[in-house]
């Protein structure tokens, strides 16, 4: 068990007990898996995921961090195959429903690991409900306000898919399959327009930003913006990864996850993770 500077490390092994419930909160279905062993830590982790995909691609990483606490894995609305919602969702209407399936689960002081629009999602969270979640590792933020539109998305996209692993590939998918092409269209507008370098300066929780080196959606600049934004926030590039990042690198993830999670206990901060003056 990690005390309040100290985590174990985030190769330890437990046996890894998992639990998948489906809530509805404010009309909208979501999926959670729940990640635990029978002695875990006292931390909370929060996974959110991308656009057209599912969590499944987080698996390896909550198999190493349940150790160190309850791993939540979620399926956001219209997503996973789960029922679209009658009207198309924004961001913060995403963040709205995570919310609320969050404090029916009694969930405070969580530690988000969000990619691509999940950062999205976790950056409004942050923003709104400094309760729900003390800190954040961003992996792949988007959308770069450089190329803020959908056909500047498409190029960087298919610059990057060619160096995403194989298996990623086949995961995305089938996960794409199950989204259908007209929740994903409905989606799409809201991820691209979302100011996310704006809406991180009210974010006063500890951040990470997660890149790939082969990432094209999220150029070094991109992240250099954001760094300059946020109240609170350190830089991360993986060697060798590109947009997705997670699956491949899970070690890294959960490194830096505990760090996060460490940054949040660090002297000058409350109880809910936020700096005092």
């Amino acid at each position: 068990m990690s005390t309040a500077n100290e985590a174990p490390p985030a190769h330890e092994q437990r046996p890894v007990h998992v639990r998948t419930t489906v809530w509805r909160p404010g009309g909208a279905f979501l999926r959670v898996h729940r990640f635990a062993t029978t002695e875990p830590g006292d931390a909370t982790f929060v996974f959110l995921h991308g656009i057209g995909v599912s969590s499944r691609y987080f698996r390896p990483l909550a198999m190493r961090l349940a150790a160190h606490g309850e791993v939540l894995l979620v399926d956001l609305p219209g997503f996973a195959g789960l029922r679209r919602p009658t009207t198309a969702l924004d961001i913060g209407g995403f963040a709205g429903v995570v919310a609320a399936a969050l404090d029916d689960a009694e969930v405070t002081g969580a530690i988000v690991l969000a990619q691509s629009m999940g950062t999205q999602v976790a950056t409004e969270l942050l923003a709104t409900r400094p309760d729900l979640a003390h800190g954040a590792v961003l992996v792949g933020p988007t959308v770069d306000a450089a190329a803020r539109s959908i056909p500047a998305q498409v190029l960087r996209f298919a610059r990057t898919v060619p160096h995403e692993p194989v298996r990623m590939r086949r995961i995305a998918s089938r996960a794409y399959l199950a989204c259908g092409p007209r929740w994903y269209a409905r989606t799409l507008p809201a991820m691209i327009n979302y100011p996310i370098e704006h809406r991180i300066r009210a974010v006063e929780g500890p951040l990470t930003l997660v890149r790939g080196d082969r990432d094209a959606v999220t150029p070094p600049a991109w992240i250099r913006t954001l760094l300059a934004a946020a109240p609170d926030a350190s830089a991360r590039t993986v060697p060798g990864a590109a947009h997705s990042v997670v699956l491949d690198h899970a070690d890294e993830m959960a490194d830096a996850a505990l760090e996060v999670l460490v940054r949040t206990h660090t002297p000058g901060r409350d109880r809910s993770g936020q700096a005092q003056p």
